[in-house]
């Protein structure tokens, strides 16, 4: 298994995993859409995304936002979006995936990664947790739907 970074010329290998990934969390394949906002991301170069492959075929991909810490003033990336195609969980997929993104942090002087996971989600805790993620107790995060 090789990780890479994404570019343009990923996008069909790319896209059919984010639709189910978004599917996972209800939100309707819209396959032109979907496929659309990942190359504005990527034209912009307002994401990172990793794409693990085998053989060519893509196992995964993992999504991240670069943000920055006003109070430490350094750079944060935001790990938005990981998926794991289902036939390649178990294989470490996902930590190799976010083994790549802090090294490539690191290489950046990136000060955290953050992630945010639905709470009722054990397998992406028991994830993050394993790979030394820890719980902020020191800030709860709020939403403001629009």
């Amino acid at each position: 298994m090789r990780i890479i970074q994404a570019s343009l010329e990923h996008l069909d290998q790319l896209t059919p995993m984010f639709i189910r990934y978004r599917e996972f969390y209800g939100a309707m394949p819209q396959q032109v859409d979907s496929k659309a906002f990942l190359s504005e991301r990527l034209h912009k170069q307002e994401a990172i995304i990793l794409l693990a492959l085998e053989n060519d075929a893509a196992l995964g991909f993992c999504l991240v936002y670069p943000s920055f810490s006003s109070v430490l003033l350094r750079p944060i990336w935001i790990i938005n979006d990981m998926y794991v195609v289902e036939e390649s969980r178990r294989k470490q997929v996902a930590n190799q995936l976010l083994q790549q993104v802090a090294e490539q942090a690191r290489k950046h002087n990136v000060v955290r990664l953050r992630v945010s996971i639905q709470a009722n989600n054990a397998i992406a805790r028991r994830l993050y947790e394993a790979s030394d993620f820890v719980e902020d107790q020191h800030f709860r995060s709020y939403i403001l739907p629009l």
